[in-house]
């Protein structure tokens, strides 16, 4: 009986332990899971309140997108002073040639607008943007007092119709210069005013051996062809469309400008013929060394020419009016340009204070004075500090008299890719200048064509 007592107290004693084992296991493993879920409900409590936040954009880093040509530096400078001034940084994405940014703009503007949130928009795009959705209208920011003071041009170039769909900022024209102590050493105290005098004076400077070719040309296939042909198409008296959007760059004296253009090089043999390849960036370069005597060039050309941290020829360049076919109607091509706002941007009150920040008049005084961009305001015409700074500032506004402007049509994006290769055909003698005016005449109207039948869809 003993034993047996013995044996079952064990029992008891073994199932006791077990048990309470057990208990203190099962606690052990509440205990554990309370943990994690504590630190689980701490984590989303964390996240949400995180979350909550960002939406109300408190501690949130706001950073803008924009898109540039090579020349680069001074927006670089603004747009760390910008940030500096706002905490907003601007980060920039750089294209070899200014226009080929329009690839990439397209590209994000049918992906949702998000990807630049400023950019810059030439006149001849803002029709074309418009009428897309892609440009967002500031017409609530463009005050009263403001409109009064932008110059006309500048402002019509802005605007389609009558909405603003960019802020004004290079409110250009392309200025002809001459290298006037390269004119002095041939003989010549004045620029030419006659086509035929430019072509004499610039066999004369090569003849003395003063330079190798008098002059240069942005003549490659792209949008700085057409600003040129237009240009020297309108000294000759041609005009690119009618009213009604219908070309006419294919009959008379356009016909006799681009062939001027040919001749130029081949026959008189006084433009580089690596013209054909050059864009506005190469012509500005060779007059910055003295390679050429005649140019054309934007904006206010002799604030860059008269830098010796990038010039060898200060104060070597003058402004004249651009020749022409009769010596009497001086024409030239502008244009004008503005800071847009992508319809897709998710921070439109930053990329707003960023375009005033470049645009305005202050912004706007500092880029004529430092960088050479014509400004879109007439009173700044007045200002001392500019008037000191941009010698020959009334050739300059005399110039303004007579400019034209590339047709400003919705459909010019698909008319200037193929109108710069047509043009550019005839530079490098595939064609005749009749036969690229020509084939690009018939191109065009299928292009128009086209447009005006998804515009109905």
């Amino acid at each position: 009986g003993w034993a047996v007592g013995v044996k079952r107290s064990k029992a008891i004693a073994k199932s006791e332990t077990t048990r309470s084992f057990r208990v203190s296991e099962n606690l052990h493993s509440y205990r554990r899971r309370y943990l994690v879920m504590k630190k689980v409900l701490i984590s989303v409590l964390v996240a949400i309140f995180s979350f909550a936040i960002l939406s109300f954009g408190f501690g949130q880093e706001v950073e803008l997108n924009t898109i540039s040509g090579p020349d680069v530096d001074f927006l670089l400078k603004r747009a760390q002073q910008f940030q500096d001034k706002t905490g907003v940084r601007v980060n920039i994405t750089v294209v070899p040639y200014g226009r080929d940014q329009n690839i990439k703009l397209m590209s994000s503007f049918l992906a949702g607008g998000s990807q630049y949130d400023v950019y810059v928009i030439d006149c001849v795009e803002v029709p074309q943007y418009a009428e897309a959705g892609w440009a967002l209208p500031i017409d609530e920011y463009v005050t009263p007092e403001m409109k009064k003071d932008l110059l006309p041009f500048a402002a019509d170039g802005m605007m389609y119709k009558g909405h603003w769909y960019g802020l004004p900022w290079a409110s250009e024209w392309k200025s002809f210069l001459y290298n006037a102590t390269m004119l002095e050493k041939a003989g010549y105290k004045d620029p030419p005013k006659t086509w035929t005098q430019f072509v004499n004076i610039s066999k004369k400077l090569q003849n003395a051996g003063i330079v190798k070719y008098a002059t240069a040309w942005s003549w490659a296939g792209k949008e700085c062809l057409i600003c040129d042909f237009v240009a020297v198409a309108a000294s000759f008296g041609g005009q690119f469309f009618d009213e009604a959007q219908n070309p006419l760059f294919n009959k008379g004296v356009s016909v006799k400008a681009l062939q001027w253009m040919v001749d130029s090089i081949y026959k008189e043999k006084i433009t580089n013929p690596a013209s054909i390849m050059w864009t506005e960036t190469d012509v500005n370069k060779a007059m910055e060394a003295g390679d050429i005597a005649f140019g054309l060039r934007w904006g206010l050309p002799l604030v860059p020419l008269n830098d010796p941290s990038r010039s060898k020829t200060v104060g070597q360049w003058r402004i004249g009016l651009m020749p022409s076919v009769d010596g009497k109607h001086p024409y030239t091509v502008s244009g004008p340009m503005g800071w847009a706002i992508s319809f897709g941007t998710k921070h439109k009150k930053e990329a707003m204070d960023f375009i005033f920040f470049m645009a305005d008049e202050k912004g706007a005084k500092l880029a004529a004075i430092e960088q050479g961009v014509v400004p879109g305001w007439a009173s700044l015409y007045k200002d001392p500090d500019l008037i000191k700074a941009v010698p020959q500032l009334d050739i300059m506004l005399e110039q303004g008299k007579f400019v034209v402007n590339r047709p400003r049509v919705p459909w010019y994006h698909d008319f200037s890719t193929m109108f710069a290769v047509e043009v550019n055909s005839a530079l490098v003698q595939q064609k005749t200048p009749q036969q690229a005016l020509n084939d690009a005449y018939k191109k065009t109207l299928q292009i128009k064509k086209d447009y005006e039948s998804r515009s109905k869809k």
